[in-house]
């Protein structure tokens, strides 16, 4: 029976477990993080379903396949209901042709298309602005904290254990007797494994109370999106890369609210809920790889910069074949003995 750790307690971390124990019954499986929901980086991100900063190396294909993964996931959840997922026309508006490409997922999610003329006109009237390329596709919002509780709850229920400690490295002596350790530590790979090349890409986002709004609106130029979900609105937001601060800034605030008000005016009627700042894990590729470590096997997942929530369930398949493979290969050299 192997001994498997998961480190980092958000939405990647809990993928990870839970499809590890649902494929292994038999092994000991733990997650092991200093922080869970409410207090992850997850749980303050708008939740929507869309490849966004995950890194300029990181394959168009790849990320097709973890994305289209994770969109199929959240279809069966709002279907199920009761999940807090919430299905949305959504539109990605550009005032530059060049700023706009065809993603290679275009013909794997609902409704994709690109915008003609005519709707450009309209969108261009509808949000005060002068846009000339764009997208519609129907996507999904999700409440994170949700999406992680029933994460967990799964887990849990296949007998996964959860233990509360701060990881500082890998040596660690609370990591000794595992056999596999699944490194989900997004932005604390900085320091976990020294991976220098892991950034902050710091967000600033506000929540209001808009329920007559139920579509997504994301203006390239901007740099605003407007993320309506079940239980109130995300306005957003800012992408400062390699800034620590977690505190509120008032010029994001001003640019957040002003910015999103000035495409969809009604807003200025919104009551402003609460504002947040998160800092998202960049880095130029997301690493999903296994090493050989002190006789320990390491798989690496992290560095998915906002798009946590669009490749986690994705990211967990590819976790859980490394994994498979992994321990195939080592059948195959005890058999030869």
């Amino acid at each position: 029976m192997y001994k498997v750790a998961i480190l980092g307690g958000g939405v990647n971390g809990f993928a990870n477990a839970v499809k590890i124990k649902e494929k292994f019954r038999d092994f000991e499986v733990v997650l092991i993080s200093k922080d869970f929901s409410p207090y992850t980086t997850g749980d303050g991100s708008g939740g929507l379903w869309y490849p966004y900063l995950c890194g300029d190396k990181t394959p168009e294909r790849i990320l097709m396949r973890w994305g289209c993964e994770t969109y199929r996931l959240l279809h069966k959840l709002w279907l199920e209901g009761g999940h807090n997922v919430s299905l949305v026309p959504m539109y990605y508006l550009h005032q530059r042709k060049e700023t706009y490409r065809r993603p290679m997922w275009a013909s794997h999610v609902f409704g994709y298309h690109e915008l003609g003329p005519k709707e450009l006109q309209y969108f261009s009237k509808r949000y005060s602005s002068q846009y000339v390329a764009g997208e519609m596709f129907t996507s999904f919002v999700s409440r994170p904290p949700t999406i992680i509780s029933y994460l967990e709850k799964r887990f849990l229920e296949l007998n996964g254990k959860i233990i509360h400690a701060d990881i500082t490295s890998l040596s660690d002596d609370i990591l000794k007797d595992y056999d596999v350790l699944i490194n989900c530590t997004g932005l604390g790979a900085r320091t976990i494994v020294a991976d220098k090349t892991v950034y902050p890409i710091r967000g600033q986002i506000a929540r209001v109370k808009a329920p007559w709004l139920c579509e997504v609106v994301m203006d390239n130029d901007r740099e605003n999106y407007i993320l309506p979900n079940a239980d109130f609105c995300v306005l957003g937001g800012t992408h400062q890369e390699n800034d620590y601060n977690t505190h509120v800034y008032i010029v994001d605030s001003d640019m957040v609210i002003n910015g999103c008000t000035d495409i969809i005016p009604s807003l200025k009627n919104a009551e402003v809920l609460s504002e947040w700042v998160g800092l998202r894990p960049g880095r130029n590729e997301v690493r999903l790889e296994a090493e050989e470590r002190d006789n320990k096997l390491i798989i690496h997942n992290y560095g998915h910069g906002g798009s946590g929530l669009t490749l986690f369930w994705g990211c967990a398949t590819d976790v859980l074949a490394i994994l498979e493979d992994k321990l195939k290969q080592k059948v195959k050299k005890i058999s030869k003995l």
